[in-house]
């Protein structure tokens, strides 16, 4: 791998999830990396742990950075419950030195129609924006590629951003969803994070869900090599997260042996 491909990973704490903080941030040392995410729809939920300064303290004192919390889940669906767990989040955020807030958006096959689907994203793309401002925290909106998904396409929510003119939300580009959803375009100059996840061809002719996300091998049909150097040879400059969800991954003996390898599987294809 060259020095203009050079490439900087993260980990989210979906690849631990029943792993404290200490541990997470100690495998993240493990493998040499320095940039987390945290979560708050696994075991080891942070926010309702509620200790943020702690959540500071831990990651300040062993030089790791806290990219983004996921997730605000159901964003698009706005509404003052809604408002409420972001406000929750966004205090969260602040006192524990998160960089940005995971937008996820509704996801139940119920709002399917793209006319809806926009003028959802719309009006809580509006409100949360000034919600954000107001912690001074970025927003990450992470479209589903699901066929259940009321926002499948990045290219909808980049026309809005572009629309509110705001440099507070970005897109996460996410390698699983957009292989799900057939978008072909990528929006470099417009995403503050890359989502990586392998999926083995051996699921080629099944509805694939967050289960089959693995690392990233010679079976990967998600083309994440390929994926991945589109930002590389681009003007993006953040981090590529690994956000593996298969169970089996998390409940390996040697996870930091198994993440090293697949780091350096990566590496060497770049």
């Amino acid at each position: 791998m060259s020095d203009e491909t050079k490439i900087s990973f993260a980990l989210n704490h979906i690849i631990a999830p029943e792993s404290s903080f200490i541990d997470f941030i100690e495998l993240t040392k493990s493998v040499g990396l320095s940039a987390i995410e945290i979560r708050n729809d696994i075991p080891v939920n942070l926010i309702e742990e509620n200790n943020p300064r702690q959540i500071k303290d831990l990651s300040e004192s062993h030089s790791i950075k806290i990219l983004s919390v996921n997730a605000l889940q159901k964003f698009n669906l706005w509404s003052e419950e809604r408002l409420n767990e972001l406000v929750e989040l966004c205090k969260f955020s602040s006192l524990a030195g998160v960089e940005a807030i995971v937008l996820v958006p509704l996801n139940d096959g119920s709002v399917t129609n793209e006319v809806e689907q926009r003028k959802l994203l719309e009006n809580s793309l509006k409100e949360i924006e000034g919600v954000l401002s107001n912690f001074d925290l970025l927003g990450y909106v992470e479209p589903l590629g699901f066929q259940t998904s009321s926002l499948r396409k990045k290219s909808m929510v980049v026309d809005e951003i572009e629309k509110l003119k705001s440099s507070r939300l970005k897109i996460v580009h996410d390698t699983f969803h957009h292989f799900l959803s057939g978008e072909k375009e990528f929006f470099p100059s417009m995403t503050g994070l890359v989502h990586i996840s392998g999926v083995s061809s051996e699921y080629s002719n099944i509805e694939l869900n967050d289960s089959h996300r693995y690392l990233i091998n010679e079976s990967d049909m998600l083309e994440n090599i390929s994926q991945i150097r589109c930002f590389l040879t681009s003007d993006y400059n953040g981090l590529f997260s690994f956000e593996p969800f298969a169970k089996d991954l998390a409940k390996n003996d040697n996870l930091s042996n198994v993440i090293e390898r697949n780091i350096n599987y990566i590496e060497e294809r770049l």
